[in-house]
């Protein structure tokens, strides 16, 4: 018994934050296999006209066609030896930045919940897709500016495309470079945080407690 008194929670907040650790780990448990085998692609072909529109906004065609393998062939307005460009995305990246969607699934529903779900859900659904939309836009260029210009290329990156339009401005493509790397690792996630965080105050003060402890 003494063994396990030492893990049992000794106040109503520590047993709030346990409770919600505990929900908030076995939702992501049983959602992130779904949604990466499942959801993310019924999700990303959903808002496939929507990514179109937004990335017009960044100068390119808006035009997205399927590939075999589920991903997806953006339109550019670059051409090499005059035959256009299209980049090509996999249905792997297109799954990574749409991972914000069952995180803050996870967090949004475990205890203490918002006072209002619903509302919590027309907001965080709408930011998530549009997060989505700009992350596709800034990964495409962030791809596409070493092919403008190969010094950019870091190591990992093997340029074999040579457009036949001039390099972007330096400070762009830094911007695309950098913005390519954050849309590929943690910008969806963050958002997903954020979101959580703004929508659930009660939540957030779970949590904060437990790093002030």
């Amino acid at each position: 018994m003494s063994v396990l008194s030492r893990f049992a929670a000794r106040t109503p907040e520590e047993v709030a934050r346990r409770r919600f650790g505990i929900w908030a780990g076995l939702a992501l448990v049983i959602l992130l296999p779904l949604w990466w085998m499942w959801g993310a692609d019924v999700v990303a072909g959903l808002l496939r006209p929507l990514v179109g529109l937004v990335l017009r906004l960044f100068g390119l065609t808006g035009r997205i066609d399927l590939l075999e393998d589920g991903g997806w062939s953006i339109g550019t307005h670059l051409t090499q030896g005059g035959e256009p460009i299209n980049y090509g995305m996999s249905k792997e990246a297109l799954r990574r930045l749409l991972l914000g969607f069952p995180l803050a699934l996870a967090f949004l529903s475990a205890p203490p919940r918002p006072v209002r779900p619903w509302r919590a859900a027309a907001i965080s659904i709408p930011v998530l897709c549009l997060v989505f939309c700009v992350c596709v836009g800034l990964v495409v260029w962030g791809e596409l500016a070493p092919m403008l210009e190969p010094d950019l290329a870091g190591a990992a990156m093997t340029v074999t495309t040579r457009p036949d339009q001039p390099p972007l401005p330096g400070f762009v493509s830094q911007i695309v470079i950098v913005g390519r790397a954050i849309s590929l690792s943690v910008a969806t996630l963050i958002t997903a945080l954020i979101l959580w965080a703004a929508l659930n105050p009660a939540g957030m003060k779970t949590l904060v407690a437990e790093i002030k402890d």
